[in-house]
């Protein structure tokens, strides 16, 4: 998939020598291939031939052409707070449920994507997924699925182990992991046709060997897992221990996803996992000034901002890293 991100983002043949032969005005592809073809259905610009819609890519305001990931390495899902992002940004993207939950319609993705399940944001204010039970997020996430397409995996609903949010549910460490490989159980119980990923969950190295062993005691093997998440390290102060967690869950045969990864969590942990996401750009953009041009008095909901970000990603996964070992207890 990520081979031939590069060329959907390139004008097509036709403006290969400069403005030969035009775009066709109104275009008949389907969501999922309307950048391949190297325009869509909105206005395009006379320069570059992209979507010149607000909310759409057009590389004449972008000023670049996003940048292909590496051959060799994680995969990388932008973090999006909308939508409609599905449709018209044409890059690998993670989506919460709870941007998407109670929408009538939905997007088409014009690119492959992932679901989060939302986990931190409810238990933050929840205190546990009690207004969400496995069967109702199980049928979300076949609704996704089938009307929105292109939908890669989805996130379980995980207990995660920050201190802040033990504190809301007044539950231990172990007694979320128990919850976490519990709900994976039920959602597979409920509807094993669904993409789900299963996640380990801790805050010690001991505390995520622990998950793994409460899987298999559960009979299942993670090591046959195409994915495993790795939640509770994004937010962590110390990187280097987050590294060494995933370092040690690597070691033990596991291919890894890294839930909200930042540039120095990835930048550490490349080599040990097999995809990452991010909604970090967001947060930075808060504490910075909008582009240049720009009129929100933010960019932390911004397109341009978002891409930019990830071309900063994209630069540390394509940099020469020192790997990191794993911890033995």
């Amino acid at each position: 998939m990520t081979s031939q991100l590069l060329d959907r983002y390139r004008p097509s043949a036709a403006f290969a020598g400069g403005l030969a032969a035009p775009f066709p005005e109104f275009c008949s592809c389907g969501p999922a291939v309307r950048y391949s073809c190297g325009h869509c259905w909105h206005d395009q610009c006379l320069d570059c031939g992209f979507c010149a819609v607000e909310g759409c890519v057009c590389h004449c305001t972008l000023g670049f052409t996003p940048g292909e990931p590496p051959t060799t390495g994680p995969e990388f899902w932008l973090g999006a707070h909308h939508p409609r992002w599905l449709a018209t940004v044409g890059l690998p993207l993670m989506v919460s449920r709870r941007s998407l939950n109670g929408r009538r319609s939905l997007p088409r993705a014009a690119e492959a994507w992932v679901l989060d399940s939302g986990g931190f944001t409810e238990l933050s204010l929840n205190g546990g997924w009690h207004q969400v039970p496995a069967h109702v997020y199980a049928r979300d996430i076949a609704r996704y699925r089938d009307e929105i397409g292109r939908l890669t995996w989805a996130a379980p609903q995980d207990w995660m182990c920050e201190d802040q949010i033990l504190a809301k549910t007044g539950l231990t460490v172990r007694e979320h992991q128990a919850r976490t490989v519990g709900n994976y159980l039920d959602l597979m119980a409920i509807d094993p046709t669904l993409d789900i990923i299963p996640a380990v969950q801790g805050q010690t190295v001991a505390d995520y060997e622990h998950c793994l062993t409460l899987y298999d005691r559960a009979g299942i093997n993670l090591r046959d897992a195409p994915l495993v998440g790795v939640g509770s390290i994004c937010r962590r102060q110390n990187t280097a221990e987050a590294a060494a967690i995933i370092a040690t869950l690597h070691g033990h045969g596991l291919r890894l996803h890294g839930f909200g990864l930042k540039l120095d969590g990835l930048a550490q942990s490349a080599d040990h996992l097999t995809s990452a996401d991010s909604l970090a750009w967001s947060r930075d953009a808060r504490w910075n000034p909008p582009i240049e041009g720009h009129t929100h008095v933010s960019c932390s909901n911004c397109l341009h901002w978002a891409l930019r970000w990830r071309e900063r990603v994209l630069t540390v996964l394509h940099a020469p890293r020192q790997m990191t070992l794993p911890t033995s207890l």
